[in-house]
């Protein structure tokens, strides 16, 4: 069997994990990993903050967040040719379709996705260079539509992306490439061959100092300051139980409007919070037994919450002010457009989705600053027919 390590052409067997998976925001990061999460919010968001002020860095680059529809990894193997797959290329077993008959075999449950992935196989063989392996979220593969000033048209999933001229064979959004194991933003010039009949969107963000306002500069060095007074002081009051971390985490989702604001998160708004989680767990069970267990076990959260409010009040204090500075530097992608597509929602022009940050030493991806309003359009997708 074919691993993805010579999927991947460069053996790294210290690092075997390092893939491109889910981004985290900013402001999700001291929940998900406690006080080293924090830090390392504060110093990568300080370098971003320094990076859209100068438009200068070491240590950080930036890219362009599409909202595609399914990641796939396009790989051009020098001994068996090119593959196609999606993230299941990282399992313990891995799924790489070399051949329609391997889509077949790794994906025939699901024949919408093994349609698309033929698609790619058949059309994207010459996309990627030998000895390289490339990642990127997909467009369109069926004809797509066109607008009434005659420009492409695509909605992958909540955002609208226009280009101009003609329909490709299929459009895709790269943001990845693969050394080995590890997952590296951007794609290198060596890696790509021909993209004649194919539609790639740019990524590429580069920050220029006149978009980023000094009212935003400002705004985001108060929260800076804030946010790392906080880390300084009680950054031990981030250690929360796993269970916790999953409430917390939902509660402030929850606080996003349908509108684009997202309210301050508070010690009463989390209680309340566990509140309606307790009352659907027990109209979830039919025995008084299991209701008052349910009852017992949420009582016993909601009173950990009000005997350490402290301790929460700063989750809920740094959550603030680092959504404060991710809004202070997404504020410049109002600016900055793409190249080569435009972003609609509902059919009025948007922002992009959002920005990636990386090291830029390693290019190793970091997090994902998305706008509140994009967050809530997202959220608030009607396709879904979602209920606030």
């Amino acid at each position: 069997m074919i691993t993805f390590k010579t999927f991947t052409f460069l053996i790294e067997e210290e690092d075997q994990s390092s893939h491109l998976g889910h981004l985290d925001h900013p402001y999700q990061m001291h929940v998900l990993y406690g006080k080293r999460g924090a830090e390392q919010a504060v110093n990568d968001l300080k370098s971003a903050h320094d990076y859209f002020t100068t438009g200068k860095s070491n240590k950080i680059s930036a890219s362009r967040k599409v909202d595609g529809g399914v990641s796939v990894i396009i790989s051009n193997h020098p001994t068996f040719g090119p593959s196609v797959s999606t993230k299941s290329a990282f399992n313990v077993k891995p799924k790489i379709n070399y051949t329609e008959e391997d889509i077949d075999k790794n994906h025939g449950h699901a024949p919408g996705l093994a349609n698309t992935l033929k698609h790619l196989l058949k059309h994207g063989k010459n996309l990627v260079n030998p000895g390289h392996s490339v990642q990127g979220d997909v467009l369109y593969t069926s004809e797509p539509k066109k607008t009434e000033d005659n420009k492409v048209s695509t909605t992958p999933n909540r955002i609208e992306y226009r280009h101009e001229g003609a329909p490709k064979k299929f459009g895709i959004a790269l943001h990845t490439e693969y050394e080995g194991n590890t997952a590296k933003t951007g794609v290198s010039p060596k890696a790509i061959n021909s993209t004649k009949n194919i539609f790639v969107a740019d990524t590429d963000f580069t920050p220029k100092p006149e978009h980023y306002s000094e009212k935003n500069r400002n705004i985001a060095s108060k929260h800076l300051e804030l946010a790392k007074e906080l880390v300084n002081k009680h950054g031990d009051h981030f250690d929360v139980s796993k269970e916790h971390k999953e409430h917390i985490l939902t509660y402030m989702n929850s606080l996003r409007s349908e509108a684009g604001p997202i309210a301050t998160p508070t010690h009463q708004g989390y209680i309340d919070h566990l509140n309606k989680i307790k009352e659907r767990k027990k109209a979830s069970v039919k025995t008084s037994r299991a209701k008052e267990e349910k009852e017992s076990h949420f009582n016993e959260l909601q009173n950990e919450v009000n005997n350490n409010k402290s301790k929460f009040k700063s989750i809920f204090d740094f959550h603030d002010h680092t959504n404060k500075v991710t809004e202070a530097l997404t504020s410049t992608l109002a600016h900055n457009k793409a190249s080569n597509f435009s972003s609609h929602i509902d059919n009025a022009p948007s922002t992009d989705e959002g920005i990636v940050i990386a090291n830029k030493s390693n290019r190793n991806i970091l997090f994902k600053l998305v706008p509140n309003k994009i967050a809530s359009a997202l959220k608030y997708n009607p396709r879904f027919n979602r209920t606030p």
